[in-house]
């Protein structure tokens, strides 16, 4: 299991038809890829969430288009899509009594790595948890 941190991007927008694609034609168009995403929806409002390859650039041109945008930094961490991992994972942030406030990943190929970003209450005490698993 490997992990290292990575700055996420938050944006608020309206909830309607090609806000997403505003969103991913700004960033594409300044040739940065978006490595991991999740959009939530509520009746008025949508959230995405983002990790992209220049968190800095993006957040800028991002603001620059008018989207509200918060950073937050989230743990990626990459582990095999076996069963079990995710209960090892979990119990371990669990027994240092650390919450995982929202987790987001997929896979390609079943056994082989994954890759999740989670967001947790407190960062540097998860990353002495994980850094402990990966050594065991």
């Amino acid at each position: 299991m490997h992990f290292k941190i990575q700055r996420q991007l938050t944006v608020a927008l309206e909830n309607y038809p090609g806000r997403l694609a505003a969103v991913s034609t700004t960033i594409a168009k300044e040739r940065i890829n978006i490595e991991a995403i999740s959009l939530l929806d509520s009746i008025d409002q949508g959230v995405i969430r983002l990790v992209a390859s220049d968190p800095n650039n993006c957040k800028t041109l991002l603001v620059k288009e008018g989207f509200y945008v918060i950073e937050a930094d989230v743990l990626a961490i990459e582990l095999t899509d076996n069963p079990g991992q995710l209960a090892l994972l979990s119990h371990a942030l669990a027994a240092a009594k650390i919450n995982i406030e929202y987790i987001y990943g997929s896979n390609v190929h079943p056994g082989e790595n994954m890759r999740l970003m989670v967001k947790v209450s407190d960062l540097g005490k998860a990353c002495q948890v994980l850094a402990e698993l990966t050594e065991n």
